[in-house]
């Protein structure tokens, strides 16, 4: 499956009249290579030509890279400099025209390669290559290991949801979840815990704190585990015991209502713009619609958040892709007082949507 990857890579290198092309994003390097490293302090590069699969890697890496990185001929330069060796490459095999990643190659950096390939390449830079479409559309392997990342986050939510009591810290809870997603066997987290208590919850963004969290009150919480290099991501907001007061009550069912709105509606061949709006005009007929500050939904997968996108910018002419996972996460955020965001990942087809986040939404939790 990587192979037909990366010959849909050759495909596109030759319609661009390109002789090779550059892979230095991590995660596309993962993609195509099968080697998962996000260490982006000069780990490693590939270059692809029409016959040629090359890893660019240093010495700390280079046992690894040959272990995973199946299919690939691994190269370590004595200098650990890249450039000199794409450059020897370049004239090994005549390659006249190189293409780069734009986004993902310092200036610096990019001086160095044209500098050395002087006289023998060209550099083309392209802001986006056809790897990151391809990586939108998840293959049966990448659908098995996401599966996993949020079955481990479901399985942290139950635990959480039993083991939290007023009085906790928002930085212990954000601990635990983390130690229970690895005791599970995730890899780690796929981003930084957010458990927002109280008032703090107004902030879709907030850090835990040491605030200790309380009955009555509104507890939003963003987690998501990372398992093979595939990220979960899931919003629950609970409240330890009956709500303080009714509105939270009332937003709570606004918000969750604006993500069934949205789960219900969503199908290949919409539009992301168009699927932004199932959430927002829900919200919209709420009242709602000034405390909701961001997107709908993005895609997951090797990041948390990478293609499709589901918001107000993105490209009315690009339809959502069958097979995309995409996160529905629609959240209201009063300055002053609280806030509310519920969040589920599905999987895009044909005729509708498959929710994989599989944790419960009741606002209430016993205590």
């Amino acid at each position: 499956m990587v192979q037909e990857s990366i010959n849909k890579l050759r495909v596109w290198i030759g319609e661009q009249g390109l002789d090779a092309f550059l892979v230095a994003q991590p995660q596309n390097r993962s993609y195509l290579s099968g080697w998962f490293n996000e260490d982006t302090e000069g780990s490693g590069l590939l270059l692809v030509g029409q016959q040629q699969q090359l890893l660019l890697t240093n010495p700390l890496y280079a046992e690894v890279a040959g272990r995973e990185a199946v299919g690939w001929e691994v190269i370590v330069p004595e200098s650990r400099q890249y450039a000199p060796e794409i450059a020897e490459q370049a004239k090994k095999y005549g390659w006249s025209k190189i293409g780069f990643e734009a986004q993902d190659i310092s200036f610096s950096e990019y001086e160095k390669i044209r500098a050395a390939g002087d006289g023998v390449y060209t550099l083309q830079p392209f802001e986006r290559s056809c790897i990151e479409e391809m990586r939108q559309i998840k293959q049966s392997y990448e659908l098995d290991l996401l599966k996993k990342a949020i079955a481990i986050t479901d399985e942290t939510f139950a635990h959480i949801c039993q083991w939290i009591q007023p009085g906790m810290t928002e930085k212990e809870i954000q601990w635990e979840i983390l130690r229970k997603m690895v005791e599970l066997g995730a890899d780690g987290l796929a981003f930084e815990t957010i458990v927002a208590s109280g008032p703090h919850a107004s902030m879709p963004h907030a850090h835990a704190s040491e605030r200790r969290v309380q009955l009555g009150e509104l507890i939003t919480i963003d987690m998501g585990a990372r398992y093979h290099g595939y990220c979960a991501d899931m919003t629950r907001t609970i409240c330890l015991g009956e709500p303080a007061e009714e509105r939270m009550r009332e937003i709570y069912n606004a918000a969750l209502h604006a993500m069934k709105t949205c789960e219900a509606g969503l199908h290949a061949g919409l539009s992301g713009v168009a699927g932004d709006a199932l959430a927002r005009q829900a919200l919209e007929q709420a009242g709602l619609a000034q405390y909701y500050v961001h997107s709908t939904g993005h895609g997951v997968g090797l990041q948390i958040h990478e293609g499709p996108n589901l918001s107000q910018r993105a490209p009315e002419d690009v339809p959502l892709p069958a097979g995309s996972v995409v996160t529905v996460e629609p959240g209201v955020y009063i300055p002053g007082w609280s806030g509310v965001r519920v969040e589920d990942c599905v999987v895009v087809h044909e005729n509708g949507v498959e929710v994989l986040t599989q944790s419960p939404t009741e606002l209430v939790i016993p205590r």
